[in-house]
């Protein structure tokens, strides 16, 4: 049956987005921007060039959409305020699409914004993942008429792909289910056939570009392909379950916890729920073959990838989700006609869609107010606030050594002008992380504070030394170490931050080897 394009309902969609831009912006104004977030700003920042903002976050394993898209945010402004607004924005463009082009009834669209990724993850925390879900329900939108804009369809499938690790994967899904959509009409000599060819192409060009770009170079310590420690390995299904149930745990660290996974009774029963919830989903996208093709491929890409590569976050997993809607999106393109005639599990199928979808998007709103509850209640990073100390006592342009350089991202991102750290783990400076294998050893304290007395005799100024953890407290004598402050009820625990100043002649009393490096 051929899909059929909806009229936009932008009376309701407006009315939608007027409800849920409180929540966003309530979310985004009560959350501490922290490294994650700030290394992407920061390699932007620091990259003079489009080409060198894809050879700066080559150790990221991550496409480089993303940061294209700061780097030319950072032409206007160097204020990392900026990436949430148009975060915002972004996010606003997404509930857009789907409350008025989605083809649900107006109680789903409306309950779709106000789950936990839409109100929580893809909004308060400034990353690339909104940015994946807009250019997939664009997809989807454009869907009926994916061979009438063959270059449409090219350019938002290849954005997909080089937007974020697992929108790759969603991409190669949607790819396959173009590929085999365009070799039936190969063989029907359907005349729209010539043009198919395009976004298939687009599609495969990105994924290797993707591929390419998050390969990381041979002494990197990000993410390899590995096999699982311990087999059967129950990580990677399970995620079915954190992506349509995202309800955390509601205590302080609530962040990437799972309320029904913490329980070990369910813990167990965990894995046959996740296989019956995915066959279920199948199920009710079999109504239309490129709905259950697009669903199951991609589980099993993310699958593989969360199992084989990378475990990845609560945030990561939400692409399950993403793959979820966009499939129940393409089943509902082609309404099905009742047949009183059908079998009984025809009938079932064609009935459950909605339920389904409906139960789950319940699901992530009850996961919502923990999450800004707790993101109101408590801070979320304290790299802001480290930074607000360093300017209230004038020491943001005092020599920098941060004794861990990536929680360190989360102060200097923060602070004005292009500010820099030094590292006692490489000798050098740096502003974002580069995770290479020269810096993955840990420096004694001693050995930290005879570095930044070193450097602050060349320098000619007392250096200010940023810790994720206190000293050893022999080690602060009140002259030649002085306690600044003291930042340590973050929620990202390496994000409590102990702040020193190190006297320029504290090399004297400490006798130790000033060489930097292991």
């Amino acid at each position: 049956m051929p899909s059929l394009p909806r009229r936009p309902d932008r009376l309701f969609a407006a009315l939608v987005v007027c409800a849920y831009l409180p929540v966003a912006i309530f979310a985004i104004a009560h959350h501490e921007m922290w490294r994650d977030e700030l290394h992407c700003w920061l390699v932007a920042r620091d990259s003079p060039m489009p080409w060198d903002v894809v050879h700066n976050r080559a150790y990221d394993g991550q496409p480089p959409l993303w940061y294209l898209l700061l780097w030319l945010l950072q032409r206007v402004t160097h204020d990392p305020r900026a990436m949430q607004i148009a975060h915002v924005a972004l996010a606003t463009s997404v509930v857009w699409v789907f409350a008025s082009r989605a083809p649900f009834g107006r109680p789903l669209r409306a309950l779709f914004p106000f789950g936990y990724f839409l109100a929580y993850e893809y909004v308060a925390l400034s990353r690339c993942y909104g940015v994946a879900l807009l250019l997939a329900l664009l997809l989807c939108d454009n869907h009926p008429r994916r061979y009438e804009r063959p270059a449409r369809t090219a350019l938002l499938l290849a954005g997909l792909a080089l937007t974020t690790t697992v929108s790759t994967v969603v991409a190669a899904a949607y790819t396959a289910v173009l590929l085999l959509d365009w070799v039936a009409l190969l063989r029907r000599r359907d005349p729209i056939a010539r043009r198919g060819w395009i976004p298939i192409a687009a599609g495969a060009a990105g994924f290797v570009a993707a591929a390419l770009c998050a390969w990381p170079p041979a002494d990197s310590t990000v993410a390899h392909v590995s096999w699982p420690l311990q087999m059967p390995d129950d990580f990677a299904p399970t995620r079915l379950i954190v992506a349509l149930l995202p309800i955390p745990r509601p205590y302080f660290y609530f962040w990437n916890s799972n309320v029904l996974l913490e329980l070990e009774p369910f813990r167990r029963v965990a894995i046959p729920v996740s296989l019956a919830l995915a066959a279920w989903l199948v199920f009710v996208l079999s109504r239309r073959r490129e709905a259950a093709v697009l669903f199951g491929v991609g589980v099993l890409g993310l699958m593989a990838l969360f199992g084989l590569v990378y475990g990845g976050d609560v945030r990561h997993h939400g692409f399950l989700f993403v793959l979820f809607i966009m499939g129940a999106w393409l089943a509902k393109q082609a309404p099905a006609t009742p047949d009183p005639s059908a079998a009984r599990w025809r009938r079932i199928r064609e009935a459950a869609l909605a339920p389904t979808l409906a139960l789950v998007l319940l699901a992530h709103v009850a996961g919502t107010p923990i999450a800004l509850g707790y993101e109101y209640a408590k801070v979320f990073s304290s790299g802001g606030r480290a930074a607000d100390v360093l300017r209230a006592l004038r020491l943001d342009r005092t020599p920098l050594v941060a004794e861990v350089d990536y929680p360190a991202t989360a102060v200097l991102g923060q602070l004005e002008g292009d500010v820099f750290a030094y590292s006692p783990r490489t000798g050098g400076t740096f502003s974002f992380v580069k995770w290479r294998r020269a810096r993955a050893w840990d420096p004694t304290d001693e050995e930290t504070l005879r570095f930044a007395a070193d450097l602050g005799a060349s320098r000619g100024a007392d250096a200010v030394l940023l810790m994720n953890r206190p000293l050893l407290p022999e080690l602060i004598d009140g002259r030649s170490v002085v306690r600044i402050a003291e930042l340590y009820d973050s929620m990202i625990q390496e994000e409590n931050f102990y702040i020193y100043r190190v006297a320029r002649n504290t090399e004297a009393s400490l006798g130790v080897d000033p060489t930097p490096g292991p």
